[in-house]
């Protein structure tokens, strides 16, 4: 599959809590360094943590740029999700994918950048 679509797939499998592309989409070894906060290592855990984010239900992806380098893609965006009734939270965010040596429809590692957006520009 073409990088670009894949990288596309991907963030829209985020926003729609599909959970099954999302772990078929990684490696066992997966490591998924939310930078700041924690890291999340091999692909159980990597399940575990999208079966939580899948709770919050679906969430609105806005990609503003996509970079690709020979095994890494740059994707640059906000999301926002809703809290509650009426009320939404958004981030800017920066995720750096680390495709696979062996099958780069696979990732094995996710770096994620992510700050809270206070006000819209």
């Amino acid at each position: 599959m073409d990088r670009n679509k894949l990288i596309k797939k991907l963030n829209n499998a985020f926003a729609e809590c599909d959970t099954r592309f999302l772990a078929d989409s990684v490696t066992d070894d997966i490591q998924w360094k939310i930078v700041g906060e924690k890291t999340i290592a091999g692909k159980e855990q990597f399940e575990r943590s999208l079966e939580k984010m899948r709770l919050g239900g679906p969430m609105n992806i806005t990609i503003q740029d996509v970079l690709h380098t020979d095994k890494r893609s740059v994707v640059e965006g906000t999301v926002e999700y809703k809290t509650e009734p009426g009320r939404k939270k958004r981030y800017a965010f920066c995720d750096v994918y680390i495709f696979s040596d062996s099958d780069e429809s696979k990732f094995r590692e996710l770096r994620t950048y992510v700050s809270k957006v206070n006000k819209v520009d």
